[in-house]
């Protein structure tokens, strides 16, 4: 582990902000850091792009890093796991709630290699919606369950309306219960080999020693993951 100063936050409402550090991580989109606050816990967070972590206020730890103050310092252990691999042809990204911030770190990747991304980002009302920014708006879906902005509905109405069969590949990150519905669709039209899923598990240490990140095939989050081929995933 080693630690390093926070250099920006980006305060996008009370729950989210996004924390840059004052050096960029040598790392690939879809891998993680294990973040220590000192006196607090250790938890797993996607990088947002080399140089931050976009968080969401969810326990003690989240709550007080979207306050952080620029000048401290925290401790990070990574960056852990296998990344997103690229793509050529017609990309689709389909993000829900936080599982934005891997895939706004790739668009940008992907936006260098000149490739054409259709993002479909949906979350629960218009406070949810970070990083929206960072994505072309003319390719981009945004859904809220509550209409506040974009279409009303939910993820899979925007899954379903899209013919996601015409795409060379897929990426996929959002919470579990959504992927696990997500993933048993693309298994039905039988195009899991051409997706891959971002999963987020509890952790403790990030690699591979304490097995609490087991998904149904044996294989750990934070070691074979975070990022699996859609036929790679055993629920």
């Amino acid at each position: 582990m080693f630690t390093l100063r926070v250099d920006k936050v980006i305060r996008h409402n009370e729950r989210y902000s996004t924390i840059f550090f004052e050096k960029e991580l040598k790392s690939f989109p879809g891998q993680f850091v294990m973040l220590n606050i000192f006196d607090l816990e250790e938890i797993p967070l996607s990088l947002s792009s080399p140089q931050s972590v976009t968080v969401k206020a969810v326990g003690e730890t989240t709550r007080y890093l979207i306050k952080i103050k620029p000048g401290e310092r925290v401790g990070i252990k990574g960056p852990i796991g296998n990344p997103f691999s690229p793509a050529k042809g017609k990309v689709l990204m389909i993000a829900g709630g936080i599982g934005v911030a891997p895939l706004a770190y790739l668009y940008d990747f992907l936006q260098k290699c000149r490739v054409k991304v259709k993002v479909l980002y949906a979350v629960r009302s218009s406070d949810d919606l970070v990083l929206k920014e960072r994505f072309e708006k003319a390719r981009m879906r945004i859904i809220t369950e509550d209409g506040s902005e974009g279409e009303k509905g939910n993820i899979f109405d925007l899954v379903y309306s899209e013919d996601v069969e015409e795409y060379d590949k897929i990426y996929i990150c959002g919470p579990e219960v959504v992927m696990r519905g997500i993933h048993s669709y693309f298994k039905e039209l039988g195009i899991l080999n051409k997706t891959e899923f971002s999963l987020d598990r509890y952790m403790k240490c990030g690699i591979g020693i304490c097995g609490s990140c087991v998904i149904g095939n044996g294989m750990r989050v934070c070691v074979e993951g975070p990022v699996f081929r859609g036929d790679e995933i055993v629920w």
